[in-house]
């Protein structure tokens, strides 16, 4: 992809400004989705025949519209700081949006030959021409926005991530670093060592963070990790959402819903994902012993873990899809665009995360854990 080529005297934004905005975005966003999450709220008690499908299903695209307002200041903040320049993205939006554009016609054209019911053409040739231009200038023209439309909101959301992120991680890197000097562990401790999965037996205190050379460009392997676990994660949701019988009785009508909310849903799954990824950027790792680890034990909980998580999905999946033999073609349409979308949504997010945010973000948050109790090593260059 182009690469941006700054300008020689543009003035480098501080941390601290970054810190304002990201508190101003928070704020903003705070408000927009606490009315995203009241009014449907409300509605499932004043108005009637609204379910709890219902009440999701408007949060979901209330929450949806909230990243596509932030979304604007935020690309207005950020536009001149990404690797890939904009002149690229634009290019590359166009090329997607025409490729859809004739695709349509493109099926258009063969429902026409092969299904004259569905798609009548009684008009001369003449007029055949002009209504095809007409669909595929008016087509690309849709497509195109909804890109920008798709491409805001993507920004919107990783934006909020990444304040969130530099406001918290700080924090929480002081909190890892502290567990072992703590004779009783309180309950944020307990649960911090069991987020990050700390044995035990390493002695926090040596937390210590060597962060990764700056990013210069956005490569396809540089997407494929986040991208890979964005899928698996939505592949395994929607198993075990689809098929947990407390959620769904499993009829057409109640699957197509469920995966319509899956799909609606699926640019929240960044929220889950690219966070993993930015203490890899950060290099942070534990290293030394405090006591002796057994093999036995190490052994034991994997062997446990593994077994009784492969087995659930194994009975689930057989079990269910004995149950949805009337509607299985259904579901595996359903259940491939779901995944599709999710595809989709995974590379826009991770290469809008990757591409504005990344670098600053790891920067900022290893200059303010310099001088405190987790050690920030300098990374000798490549």
């Amino acid at each position: 992809m182009e690469q941006t080529v700054p300008a020689p005297n543009a003035a480098k934004e501080t941390p601290s400004a970054r810190q304002r905005f990201d508190k101003k975005i928070l704020l903003a966003f705070a408000i927009l989705a606490l009315i995203s999450i009241l009014i449907p709220s409300a509605s499932y008690f004043f108005v009637e025949d609204f379910s709890g499908f219902d009440v999701v299903s408007a949060i979901v695209g209330g929450l949806t519209f909230s990243f596509l307002v932030v979304g604007i200041p935020i690309y207005i903040h950020y536009k001149s700081s990404g690797i890939t320049s904009r002149k690229g993205i634009l290019r590359w939006m166009v090329v997607l949006s025409a490729s859809l554009a004739t695709i349509l016609v493109i099926f258009i054209g063969i429902a026409g030959v092969y299904y004259p019911d569905l798609v009548q053409l009684d008009i001369s040739a003449g007029e055949l021409v002009l209504a095809g231009v007409a669909i595929v200038i008016a087509s690309f023209a849709a497509f195109l926005f909804s890109c920008l439309l798709l491409y805001l909101t993507a920004i919107g959301a990783v934006g909020v991530l990444t304040a969130t992120e530099r406001l918290l991680t700080p924090w929480v890197m002081k909190e890892v670093s502290r567990l072992s000097g703590n004779k009783k562990l309180s309950l944020l401790d307990r649960a911090t060592r069991w987020l990050f999965d700390i044995p035990d037996v390493l002695d926090t205190k040596t937390l210590s963070l060597s962060p990764a050379e700056p990013r210069t460009r956005v490569t396809a392997s540089d997407l494929k990790a986040p991208v890979s676990w964005q899928l698996l994660f939505g592949f395994v949701m929607g198993i075990y959402v689809s098929f947990n019988p407390f959620i769904s009785d499993r009829s057409p009508a109640a699957l197509l819903s469920l995966f319509s909310l899956l799909t609606s849903a699926s640019l929240l799954f960044p929220f889950l994902i690219l966070p993993w990824f930015l203490l890899k950027k950060l290099g942070a790792g534990i290293s030394g012993q405090a006591k002796q680890f057994t093999l036995y034990n190490g052994l034991k909980s994997r062997m446990f873990q593994s077994y009784f998580a492969v087995g659930t999905i194994f009975i689930l999946v057989r079990v269910s899809i004995q149950e949805i033999a009337i509607a299985f073609e259904l579901y595996v349409v359903a259940f491939a665009t779901f995944m599709l979308v999710l595809l989709g949504s995974a590379i826009l997010s991770t290469f809008v995360y990757l591409n504005y945010f990344e670098n600053d973000l790891a920067e900022d948050i290893a200059g303010e854990l310099r001088g405190t109790e987790v050690r920030v090593v300098v990374r000798e260059p490549n």
